[in-house]
């Protein structure tokens, strides 16, 4: 994109006054055959390069004027202009980063870089990555809250979906949110994920690049052989603990296999919902580890798989380092240095 002291100062008409404009402006920024008056001072005190651009043509011989005004032709999208201007006069306490804002935030995030207008796109960074986390504990408070009360899992509904986020990441130079959008996005099938997709509002198709599509499948790759390393390593044959109390049973061999039948379950359990027979879930590794926990506490189609509590506990920590493990592989998995300390 070239730079604004490039851009030319000329216009064709006609071109039409956009309703984000002030009576006293003393700026025209021409977008695409739509004009903004606004305040030199405005744009001078928030961007460095606005500054240098407006003083350039104001300066030369050849500036190009409309209803007297100083024109700077800025050739970026007339909706993104108008929510640059938007946030820049009334700041960004209204916005909420949810899915019905994602255009807003997008178009915002995209100008305040290339205007470097740090502190609106610290602010929208800060924002998306509530939904975009650099750690596990946020994400499992996001995956919660993109659950219904009822246990439905419907991220869709409130978070916007990682294709598009993806691209702006790569567009505004946001590494630290691809990690946990690759994941998000590794959890489609590659088929979905190939096809792109359709904005419900503007009907965009959003599409990754080649580069990305190639990291995305050999990190889902990774996340898959990852959760099968586990089940090998850690459920399959498990061994209770020393402190099992079951495993003194001498005459119930039934209650003395107890706690290894709970880990058979278990796998059988994962393995079932890895292969699509049951969960929307199932290319979902971090829940289906988080789940395996959680199967020791409930019934499953009948069966109580509950082994005793020194058994349980030890596999809940061997859970947790997993899913931490798991998690801080994600930027290698997916090729990508999110910064992530």
């Amino acid at each position: 994109m070239p730079s604004l002291a490039e851009l030319p100062t000329t216009f064709k008409q006609p071109s039409t006054r956009h309703s984000l404009s002030f009576k006293d402006g003393n700026i025209a920024l021409l977008a695409k055959g739509q004009y903004f008056l606004v305040h030199q001072g405005i744009l001078s005190r928030h961007s460095a390069i606005l500054k240098s651009s407006i003083s350039d043509i104001i300066s030369s011989p050849q500036t190009t004027t409309s209803e007297g005004i100083p024109v700077l032709d800025v050739q970026d999208s007339p909706d993104d202009l108008y929510h640059f201007l938007a946030a820049l006069y009334d700041g960004l306490s209204e916005l909420k980063y949810d899915k019905d804002s994602f255009q807003v935030i997008a178009s915002v995030l995209r100008l305040s870089t290339r205007y470097e207008v740090l502190h609106l796109r610290n602010q929208l960074l800060r924002g998306l990555t509530e939904m975009w986390p650099d750690n596990l504990t946020e994400w499992d408070l996001r995956e919660s809250n993109a659950t219904t009360e009822s246990g439905v899992y419907e991220p869709r509904a409130v978070i916007p979906h990682p294709i598009p986020v993806i691209n702006l990441a790569r567009d505004v130079n946001a590494p630290q949110l691809l990690p946990s959008a690759f994941y998000d996005l590794s959890r489609y099938s590659p088929a979905r994920v190939a096809q792109g997709h359709v904005c419900a509002k503007t009907q965009e198709l959003h599409r990754l690049s080649e580069r990305d599509l190639l990291a995305l499948l050999k990190g889902r790759e990774h996340a898959s052989r990852f959760l099968s390393t586990f089940l090998v390593n850690y459920v399959e044959g498990r061994n209770p603990s020393p402190l099992c109390i079951f495993r003194r049973q001498q005459f119930d061999i039934s209650r003395r296999r107890a706690c290894q039948a709970a880990f058979e379950g278990i796998t059988f359990e994962i393995l079932r919902d890895t292969n699509d027979v049951l969960s929307q879930r199932s290319s979902d590794p971090l829940f289906a580890l988080m789940d395996a926990v959680l199967m020791l506490v409930r019934v499953e189609d009948g069966r109580w798989l509950r082994p005793c509590e020194f058994c349980r506990a030890d596999f809940e920590t061997v859970v947790d380092n997993a899913r931490d493990e798991f998690w801080a592989l994600l930027p290698q998995w997916f090729a990508v240095d999110p910064g992530w300390t």
